[in-house]
């Protein structure tokens, strides 16, 4: 009895000592999507929170938070209050499951039901020998940028404009791991498909590009591909101490699949009838 009395006494100590702060980092964005006949969408707000090698991007649909430690990633959705969590491996599986499932739908309406058994469930492979190079350049223009003096980097792959970045000496790396941010990125590049999916496997293969970034901060960004493009710009960030409870969910939020907190991919158009669909084989 006096055993359990005593734990229970430090239990109550223990909870009612503060959970300290980490340090760490807040920044505010504002983003723009560019629609591919080149109309622009309306500007989005969002909020990123950098602490204890963890990442907070806080939209207003959606709240992403990846633990770079445990290579846990796990999306909330504060509408329905609920959440899923994973690994990062685990989330583009089951992104690229989705998409296939769409594709093969996609295939159905259409009349090609033969075809379907082509489209695989498994991402594709990458290999590095085989992405196109990536060059950097210092285009010598410098902006303001939330208080800072940012330097314009234009990243091209094979050739052609692929990131227009500018970038300020922000130094994050106490906070976050960028080897580690590089090696998530690749993995979650490795799931997507298309022309710009080999554009970002390529950059974040990049030693050119880690060494750019590994010390300094991007605070714009425009990304160019052939679905329009994306733009986004820092109106403040800020060293400042950072609860916890950040990058916990919220009690009251139910853990449910990742198909019922984010929406489905869209499947690729379907070829025309007459060409050969392009699509990996199970196990490729």
């Amino acid at each position: 009895m006096r055993r359990t009395f005593r734990k229970a006494m430090l239990l109550a100590v223990f909870l009612s000592v503060p959970v300290s702060a980490w340090a760490g980092w807040v920044a505010e964005w504002t983003n723009v999507a560019t629609k591919p006949n080149g109309d622009k969408a309306d500007p989005q707000p969002s909020s990123m929170t950098i602490a204890g090698n963890q990442v907070r991007l806080e939209q207003a649909d959606a709240i992403t938070m990846i633990d770079y430690n445990t290579g846990t990633y796990t999306l909330l959705n504060p509408q329905r209050h609920s959440f899923w969590r994973g690994t990062v491996d685990e989330y583009v599986r089951q992104v690229a499951r989705s998409r296939a499932d769409a594709m093969r739908q996609k295939l159905i309406d259409v009349g090609r039901q033969q075809e379907v058994g082509q489209v695989s469930d498994v991402p594709a492979k990458v290999d590095p020998a085989k992405l196109p190079p990536v060059s950097i350049a210092n285009t010598g223009v410098t902006e303001k940028i939330a208080g800072y003096d940012a330097a314009k980097y234009d990243v091209k792959v094979d050739g052609e404009l692929f990131q227009e970045l500018w970038v300020a000496p922000v130094d994050v790396s106490a906070d976050l791991d960028f080897n580690r941010f590089l090696a998530q990125q690749r993995k979650i590049s490795a799931g997507m498909v298309g022309r710009a999916a080999t554009q970002y496997n390529a950059v974040y293969a990049s030693d050119e590009y880690r060494k750019l970034l590994e010390k300094t901060f991007v605070l714009k960004m425009k990304a160019h591909h052939l679905g329009g493009g994306f733009e986004r710009t820092a109106t403040s960030i800020k060293q400042t101490e950072v609860a916890p409870t950040q990058f916990q969910v919220p009690e009251a939020y139910r853990k449910v699949n990742l198909s019922d907190v984010m929406p489905k991919p869209p499947a690729p158009e379907p070829q025309p009838q007459h060409q050969q669909l392009q699509v990996p084989k199970k196990g490729s």
